[in-house]
């Protein structure tokens, strides 16, 4: 029970679900990094400012040794050339696949181990608000380990999520990279479907109850972008949604995210199979896709873009007549 609780924290689900990582400072033993509001303190020499405005005093700047406490920012790590400066990560990153099996695990996002991170001397930990527990990050900061917190709720934060592992990490120029190559993949798909008629989209995370991706989410911008519309952007991030409601909307395509598509697939589609009068439904239009293309913000979010697009629109990938 506490795996699959553990697990679903890195879904699309725990993003509405983890309280969220405040914007405090407490009192710190000798050593521990100093975090104030930076809307209060001048940046002091050598400090940073974190993605919930707290400033923030590394070991090193740029920081050489790194623990990633979630999926998403090893993802980031890789893409931006700083993977070889990780000496730590937690169990649930899982991309990319070859490079992390050869790092070191301080346990999972929701729960890892304190004296672990402690023991691998990091010049910052970088922990995401949507991923990580509050607790986490004052423990931390009390050990005298400093902590850098990402928020990164839709695409529109991607640009300053992945700067900010570039420049903390001495990549900068690689981030920027690797960020004109994401955007040019956004414009591909978005210019393939642009001028197509935009089915009604529904990303549901949970079918009892229902738990939907609305506006603010990473679902949310991908369907937009992949040439879809939202039957749920009448709601703000992910939250449960009245089945009355959703037949009324008669979404024409449903997305099922899941850890396991390969295993999942199957049972998550055929739960569905309850509501025949669903369009998506009755035109065998239920997908289940790999979780972490659509709802990590992370460096494969061009693939769940094109992932997307494939199957709002079919026709973009039916053989020339």
């Amino acid at each position: 029970m506490r795996r699959a609780r553990e697990k679903r924290l890195t879904t699309a689900a725990a993003l509405a679900a983890v309280v969220a990582l405040g914007c405090h400072s407490s009192d710190h033993s000798k050593g521990a990094p100093r975090v104030t509001h930076a809307a209060t303190a001048d940046l002091p020499p050598g400090s940073v400012r974190d993605e919930i405005g707290r400033v923030v005093t590394p070991r090193a700047l740029p920081a050489r040794r790194l623990v990633s406490l979630a999926p998403n920012i090893t993802e980031l790590m890789f893409a931006v050339g700083a993977g070889a400066q990780l000496v730590g990560i937690d169990k649930y990153s899982d991309q990319p696949a070859a490079e992390v099996d050869r790092l070191p695990r301080v346990g999972s996002n929701y729960e890892p181990s304190l004296e672990r991170i402690a023991a691998l001397t990091p010049d910052l930990v970088f922990l995401s608000k949507s991923a990580n527990k509050r607790e986490t990050a004052e423990a931390l900061e009390r050990m005298g380990v400093p902590t850098f917190l990402t928020e990164t709720p839709g695409l529109a934060q991607m640009p300053r999520t992945l700067r900010d592992v570039g420049r903390l990490t001495g990549h900068l120029a690689e981030a920027e990279r690797a960020l004109a190559r994401m955007e040019a993949g956004f414009a591909a798909v978005r210019a393939r479907t642009r001028a197509l008629r935009h089915p009604r989209v529904l990303v549901a995370v949970w079918t009892q109850p229902l738990y939907v991706g609305g506006r603010g989410t990473f679902a949310h911008d991908l369907i937009e972008l992949a040439g879809g519309e939202n039957v749920a952007r009448e709601v703000e991030g992910f939250v449960t949604f009245p089945m009355e409601r959703l037949l009324h909307l008669a979404p024409e395509v449903i997305i099922l995210p899941t850890h396991a598509p390969e295993t999942g697939a199957a049972p998550a589609i055929a739960a569905w199979k309850r509501w025949p009068t669903l369009p998506a439904v009755r035109d065998g239009r239920v997908y289940a896709v790999e979780d972490s293309l659509i709802s990590r913000p992370g460096a494969r979010l061009v693939e769940g873009a094109e992932l997307m697009a494939r199957l709002i629109h079919p026709e973009l990938t039916a053989p020339a007549r």
